[in-house]
């Protein structure tokens, strides 16, 4: 007889267990064990995760719960099955919405019919009707993580989740770790040793093989098949993309071929819950994009309007997203603007009962820096002990998993309990820490959700107990509302561009051969341009040299780590088009739009299916097995290609060359259809800066007001002007003269004396002088802290006052007001001439984040042309540089060694950078290294995280 343990925890016993689930399931095994019986405290967070890494290691799950706060005490509930499996998920959500309440198990509020309850001994016999046993008839042994040393790591836990910092490093909780299978069957009696026997042969193992649980589409009065209404609308939605056009044979035949497929796989309900969600959304004016991801490829979703890309023109496969011969849940992502995501979130929870619907749950863990610092906290360590820490860590992204708390470098070593905190941090780091919402995900399902799914509640918030992983995995589908910030900005565009010229912009039909937007990308134009604003993008587009839609939707596949080295193979190819070697010309109409470079997935498809024979639906199983490495699967779609290439009338030594071929380049394959619907959309916000500058750049302005945006602005000729009281409102505004800023940007202004200062001038009119305007506000809440701020910010200057003088004179001014209007037509402002320029830039700077009256290397200007310094603006990567700048700050930390080094932040009023003095340098240079200094440098630029920085080699003091 062999012993199965009634109780065991893993991570998912959040804050409680050390235990990861594969660590559980290891020892598990590791310990002759054939079952156990998961028990985890009130949640089921962590069950199809154990079910499934149990089943695969040949351990046989059952899933339980630990209640803690019952009537009889605490029990551990027990599944006898999967209807018993689904009454605890019930529980456990109860549990979770009424966490201070307590479960009466004599209620008939709960089906407890098939669950086994195991009761504390001194409960025994005592709840009725259920199936009860005590701890010791089943021969309970506590087992609280499965390692010897995990009680250490647990008390940290502990000590993490009520933020105690009193940690000595020692164990506190006391508890038992597993032990072998027949430590625990040689102590039971026989008797009690066959009663646990039994108990689990009596569990049925008889959880669903093969699930889905679609969501069902409500269908509207006189409609009964979800099919004929599918096929319906997307009849409509063709004739209607066609307009008054004759809808050509092959798109009735591929329209045809994909309901085919749809129907098959018994999606039809699917593509009408997408649909809607779709037809809300534009009735309700959300802005959408163009689509995103493989479904990009169908065109019913084309003639559904859920994608605004016509698949057949740029060659995109159905295949792709569907595929009969490698099944899998469809998924279709929609961008959402993230300012209405929840109006679309609250439609779903209408139109399909909150009992159908969820959003998904999260799991934060613990990640390496936080492991560390929170288990440096709980030690009581210094500031200053915590900052070191975060700069060991700051190192490499393997700082932690490299560290041997015996042998740990000197930048950590001699503080207080490192070898110990570094050890924690190895435990800890990785498991789960807190339950949060996905950010995106949503889960509809065709019954009560409960019946698939434990839920929880955050914060008002129905979302899943487990995570998007484990919803798909029991046959959920997961629909994701991905917010994304460039549809905000292109519905705020268009707003404006209604208010200035009475007009409505359909960017769905924005013509992708326009050659103003071409021009803007071809000269790199592209900041505040969706996925083309990075150095990286600018220097992939300067290569290509744009010409065309198509080099934008390359640029936008190839700018990424690995195929990014085959742009220089596109842009000679494209330079010269004699240079292009193919193969087999049975490739040239696959391979030569991209001038001999496979960039996308679908030209992997079209290669198989044109010179091996295979269909799309063949094509689309080799291109996922070639692009995932599986070694198996690899060999396997060698051979048929190898088989199929033949057949087809080909070499064999040609057709290892070109699988050869495939094989380098399917690694790096992108999907074009994701690519060609993020290029329009990015082609669409392009439109939008090429024709309306003015409304592009004061909403840009709103979302980021960084330098380089800053400078557009004025390369682009347009005034930027401060928050004059009299133009400006809460954000950036435009009218067809200039962007005034937004009195909202004025740090250390009273948000509600903003308030009263835009509704004041909105209801009586503009403020005539410095006099009206202290007159009309009194009795709000502006104070002299209030003047001073807007005096900085230039919010005053139209009125014929220095800044100097209404910043001397804000307190009396202040004070005159409070008095009334005739103190005010008595007082006398004292004079002052106006502040030094860099003053005044600095303040600028201070409570605007920028400064608008120009820069203090201004002054330099001439120099710095005729010496043909670099200005920031005119950064490249790995390039030599002289250049004249202003420190605006710095920031030192010790390299590796325990030398001193710093980080500078530089601008020149072209835009903003930074530098990085090394120890040997900085040994030299750190008098010279003052915030506001003006500097002439020599370094050597880098890229760094996608920003331009530079190695300084020399710097010297210029100007005064």
């Amino acid at each position: 007889m062999s012993y199965t343990p009634l109780q065991v925890f893993s991570e998912y016993d959040l804050l409680k267990n050390p235990d990861s689930t594969e660590d559980l399931v290891l020892m598990l095994k590791k310990r002759s064990f054939k079952a156990a019986i998961l028990a985890n405290h009130d949640y089921l967070y962590g069950a199809e995760k154990f079910r499934q890494t149990a089943i695969s290691a040949g351990i046989r799950p059952i899933i339980g719960l630990t209640i803690s706060n019952t009537n009889h005490g605490e029990i551990i509930a027990v599944a006898k099955n999967y209807a018993g499996y689904q009454h605890l998920m019930i529980i456990s959500s109860w549990l979770a919405f009424n966490q201070d309440k307590q479960l009466d198990l004599d209620t008939d509020n709960f089906d407890f019919s098939q669950l086994v309850l195991i009761l504390q001994d001194n409960q025994e016999g005592k709840v009725q009707r259920v199936t009860t046993f005590s701890r010791k008839q089943l021969g309970y042994f506590p087992i609280d993580w499965v390692k010897e040393n995990d009680a250490v790591v647990a008390t940290a836990l502990r000590h993490i989740d009520e933020n105690r910092l009193d940690f000595t490093g020692q164990p506190e909780l006391s508890g038992s770790y597993l032990k072998d299978e027949d430590f625990y069957s040689s102590a039971l009696p026989a008797e009690i040793l066959a009663n646990n026997e039994h108990f689990i042969e009596s569990i049925s193992d008889d959880w669903p093989t093969s699930q889905r649980h679609l969501p069902i589409y409500p269908l509207p009065e006189k409609e009964e098949n979800p099919e004929l209404y599918l096929k319906k609308l997307v009849k409509l939605g063709l004739k209607n993309r066609f307009r008054k056009s004759e809808i050509p044979v092959f798109y009735q035949k591929r329209i045809d071929f994909e309901l085919g497929i749809i129907f098959q796989l018994d999606l039809a309900d699917y593509f009408l819950v997408v649909w809607d969600i779709i037809n809300f959304a534009r009735h309700q004016n959300i802005q959408l994009g163009a689509g995103r991801g493989s479904a990009v490829g169908s065109l019913v979703a084309y003639a559904l309007y859920i994608t605004t890309i016509d698949p057949l023109e740029y060659d995109l496969y159905f295949e792709r997203f569907l595929n009969p011969k490698r099944v899998q849940l469809p998924d279709i992502d929609i961008d959402v603007p993230g300012n209405r995501r929840q109006e679309i979130v609250e439609y779903l929870q209408e139109k399909y009962s909150i009992d159908h619907f969820s959003q998904i749950g999260t799991f934060d863990t613990f990640k390496r820096r936080l492991a560390v610092r929170d288990s440096a906290r709980i030690f009581a360590s210094s500031e200053g002990s915590l900052k070191r820490f975060s700069s060991f860590m700051a190192q490499n992204n393997d700082a932690l998993e490299n560290a041997d708390p015996d042998n740990l470098p000197d930048a950590i070593s001699d503080l207080p309990h490192a070898a110990q905190i570094i050890g924690l941090a190895q435990s800890i780091s990785g498991l789960p820490r807190h339950v949060g919402i996905h950010a995106a995900g949503i889960v509809l399902s065709p019954e009560k959700l409960v019946r698939y799914v434990p839920l929880n509640k955050i914060s008002d918030v129905t979302v899943t107990q487990f995570d998007k992983d484990d919803v798909e995995a029991i046959g959920l589908v997961k629909f994701d509302l991905l917010r994304l910030t460039n549809l905000d900005m292109i519905a705020d565009i268009r707003n404006l561009i209604k208010q200035h010229f009475q007009k409505e912009i359909n960017l769905d039909k924005v013509p992708l051969d326009d050659e103003k937007v071409l021009t803007l990308f071809r000269n790199l134009q592209t900041n505040g341009i969706f996925q083309f604003e990075s150095e990286s993008a600018k220097s992939a587009l300067k290569q290509v040299s744009v010409t065309s839609f198509a080099d934008i939707v390359a640029v936008n596949a190839l700018n990424r780590p690995g195929p990014s080295e085959n742009i220089p193979n596109y842009a000679k190819g494209k330079a010269d088009p004699t240079k292009i070697k193919l193969i087999d010309n049975s490739l040239q109409q696959i391979l030569l739009p991209t001038y001999g470079v496979i960039i996308y997935q679908e030209q992997v498809m079209q290669i198989a299916q044109v010179y091996a024979g295979f269909t799309l639906g063949e094509a689309d199983v080799f291109r996922a097995a070639i692009g995932h490495k599986n070694e198996e699967k690899l060999l396997a779609q060698h051979d048929a290609f190898i088989r199929g290439s033949i057949e087809n009338g080909h070499e064999t030594a040609q057709a290892e060359e070109i699988f050869s071929y495939i094989e380098r380049f399917a690694n790096y394959g992108f999907n074009k259809s994701h690519a060609v619907a993020y290029s329009k959309l990015a082609f669409e916000i392009a439109y939008l800066k090429a024709y309306f500058p003015m409304e592009f750049f004061s909403v840009l302005l709103n979302y980021d007001s960084k330098a380089v945006y800053l400078q557009d602005v004025k390369n682009a000729g347009i005034k930027l002007l401060g928050p004059d009281i009299n133009h400006a409102e809460q954000a950036f505004i435009s009218d067809d003269k200039a962007i005034y800023i937004g009195l909202n940007k004025v740090k250390g202004l009273n948000r509600q004396v903003a308030d009263e200062i835009l509704q004041e001038r909105h209801a009586n009119g503009l403020f005539s002088s410095l006099i009206d305007f202290l007159k009309r506000m009194a009795g709000s809440r502006l104070a002299d802290s209030d003047i001073v701020q807007l005096a900085y910010a230039g919010a005053l200057d139209h009125f014929g006052y220095t800044r100097q003088e209404l910043v001397n004179n804000a307190s009396s001014m202040i004070t005159a007001m409070q008095f009334g209007g005739s103190l005010l037509n008595e007082t006398k402002m004292a004079s002052a001439d106006e502040m030094p320029l860099l003053d005044r830039l600095n303040h600028e700077k201070e409570t605007l984040g920028f400064a608008i009256s120009g820069h203090p290397i201004d002054s330099l200007r001439k120099e710095i042309v005729e010496k043909g310094y670099t200005q920031i603006i005119d950064l490249k990567a790995d390039q030599q540089v002289k250049m004249a700048v202003m420190i605006d700050s710095i920031r030192t930390t010790r390299d590796k060694n325990g030398n001193q080094m710093a980080f500078v932040s530089i601008s020149d009023g072209t835009g903003e950078s930074s530098l990085t003095v090394f120890a040997r340098e900085y040994v030299q240079l750190a008098s010279i290294l003052k915030s506001g200094a003006l500097i002439a440098l020599i370094g050597r630029t880098q890229l760094r995280k996608d920003e331009i920085n530079i190695i300084v080699n020399k710097i010297q003091r210029i100007g005064h």
